[in-house]
């Protein structure tokens, strides 16, 4: 909120967008399954409270120009735009000019919690999961692949032991005393894409180390798949073989109209990426995160602290530095009569970018480039550069959409980066 919107009377250094009214809605989770076998059916992407939270403000600010960042994420999901969320915010952002979400990309490159490849008919594919020793939680997966194939899944413990063969559209499931400790659900035909999903659920009960997922082609069209492990900040499982670390931005990162944020370290001469800004593209190959802010070590203010502040690194900390700019951006073209539709502010904002160190054109970290305020304020009102992207549209206040505190650690997650073994971190 500081750095999108704070005066500076305790920090000393005022946010982007100082003088803007604040809206800040304290989002309820309780409609996500988090814990349990239940995780496999549902997702952040499902989450009507947050929904609710981004129609809350639109209906509050009325015509001004409104802009909500969402410093929010977690790992599962399509990765393709079509989750509820998602498609939910596009249509918003629809229904009026100068309105804007923002979301951070997530923190989630070098963790290794995606795998990717190709399947042919009748070939397997094995992919080795690590499981960390236990921290009192689950483990989550899930495997997106297309419509048309039909892959069959075998699920093997880490002594080799093989829990069966779940093949396309059937669960299988063990319990210990009527809890369940394990669940596969080979899920055809998602209501949202159509595409095929495999959701796996272990319990925080049964042996941590090495498991094998082994998939088979039954009858391939494409062949194609991706598979995300959940986050979890205290003890991340991670793949051992088929890492592919792009398509690692969030959850709710890839939806047609929002601004997809990742970090870069601005105290460096050299603005280095943020080792941990996730990388695009999207499932569906668009072109995500659109833009990389300052999001390394940002001071700003520390909650319950009254006047202190706090460093903190992560592209939740770059993700309302774009929220605060959008918010002088579109207060400016209201000033001017002018009511800018979300392809007219991509053209804007993206069409006035300063050029990312050692990148042309779109990069799947940097996005199209580094945010510059100073120019894309002088060019409010002005013809976009005939280059200048936007995004592909589907059939002046700055907010804050976050998660409330809770006992519960796998959730959705404020994209805050954490220590990484063999890393810097100067965010504590």
């Amino acid at each position: 909120m500081d750095i999108a919107a704070g005066s500076g009377g305790g920090s000393g250094v005022a946010g982007f967008a100082p003088e803007a009214t604040i809206v800040f809605v304290d989002v309820s989770s309780d409609d996500i399954v988090w814990e349990g076998s239940g995780v496999v059916s549902t997702s952040f992407g499902d989450s009507v409270r947050l929904l609710e939270a981004v129609q809350f403000i639109f209906d509050r600010a009325g015509t001004r120009p409104c802009v909500v960042n969402i410093s929010l994420g977690t790992n599962g999901g399509p990765h393709d735009g079509t989750t509820l969320v998602e498609r939910g915010i596009d249509r918003l952002l629809g229904q009026a000019p100068n309105r804007a979400v923002v979301i951070a990309a997530s923190n989630s490159y070098g963790d290794q919690i995606h795998a990717s490849g190709r399947l042919a008919a009748g070939g397997s594919v094995d992919i080795t999961w690590n499981r960390p020793p236990s921290t009192g939680w689950q483990d989550e997966l899930e495997i997106w692949y297309g419509g048309a194939d039909r892959i069959a899944i075998e699920l093997l413990m880490p002594d080799g032991s093989s829990l069966g063969v779940v093949e396309p559209g059937q669960n299988g499931e063990a319990k210990d005393g009527g809890k369940v400790v394990l669940l596969v659900a080979n899920r055809l035909n998602d209501p949202n894409n159509g595409d095929n999903v495999i959701g796996i659920f272990i319990d925080d009960s049964l042996p941590t180390g090495t498991w094998t997922i082994r998939l088979t082609g039954r009858t391939i069209t494409d062949g194609g798949f991706h598979a995300w492990i959940e986050r979890d900040d205290n003890s991340q499982a991670s793949f051992l073989d088929h890492i592919d670390d792009e398509y690692t931005i969030g959850s709710i990162s890839c939806g047609q109209l929002s601004f997809v944020v990742g970090s870069y370290d601005a105290h460096k001469p050299s603005t280095p990426l943020s080792w941990f800004s996730s990388a695009g593209p999207t499932r569906d190959g668009r072109q995500k995160p659109e833009l990389s802010a300052p999001g390394h070590s940002v001071s700003a203010a520390h909650s319950r602290t009254k006047s202190g502040v706090i460093l903190k690194s992560g592209t939740s900390m770059a993700a309302p530095a774009v929220t605060g700019a959008l918010a002088l951006l579109l207060a400016e073209a209201q000033a001017r009569g002018i009511g800018l539709n979300p392809a007219e502010q991509h053209a804007l904002l993206l069409g006035n970018l300063r050029a990312a160190p050692g990148a042309q054109g779109w990069h799947s970290r940097w996005g199209n480039g580094q945010l510059d305020v100073a120019a894309a304020m002088a060019n409010v009102g002005r013809a976009p550069p005939a280059a200048a992207p936007a995004p592909a549209a589907p059939p002046a206040v700055a907010t804050s959409a976050a998660a409330a505190p809770s006992r519960k650690r796998k959730r959705a997650r404020v994209e805050e980066s954490t220590p990484k073994r063999g890393r810097a971190n100067n965010s504590k």
